[in-house]
């Protein structure tokens, strides 16, 4: 597995993946202004020329934003979310904070939080309209 920056040409891909994790998922026009954010950084696991996941992060002095991570549905489990994620870490050496958003119906993805070191530290009511947010928060001891 190769973990590199996501190009324009894999927004099809991101699409598709977002499709099938996300209840709402990203629009192209959302894809694009994202990718083009100096604030940001995408990156996307591949394997045999075949995307099996993304990460979208935004760096802030020395927080990082995760705003996206979506792998398709039979590659999890596997450590692809993982890896990204310290692939994410590796960018960002002075990075000591973390946050993500999670919805509260998403048991498997808190769980996996957690195991990263997240814990939850708010709510932010109807972030994804139909439902809260749990925000969660990691602080990075390097």
């Amino acid at each position: 597995m190769k973990i590199r920056p996501m190009e324009a040409s894999d927004l099809e891909a991101a699409m598709e993946i977002d499709a099938l994790c996300l209840a709402v998922p990203w629009t192209a026009g959302i894809w694009r202004t994202e990718l083009e954010s100096p604030l940001g950084l995408h990156l996307v696991a591949e394997e045999e020329g075949w995307i099996l996941g993304q990460i979208g992060v935004k760096s802030i002095l020395d927080e990082l934003h995760i705003t996206t991570i979506a792998i398709r549905p039979e590659h999890r489990r596997a450590g692809v979310a993982r890896t990204l994620f310290e692939a994410v870490l590796d960018e960002f050496p002075k990075a000591r904070e973390v946050y993500l958003e999670v919805r509260p119906s998403n048991e498997g993805a808190r769980n996996f939080y957690s195991s990263l070191g997240f814990r939850e530290t708010g709510r932010r009511p109807r972030y994804y309209g139909d439902e809260d947010a749990i925000l969660m928060t990691s602080s990075l001891r390097r």
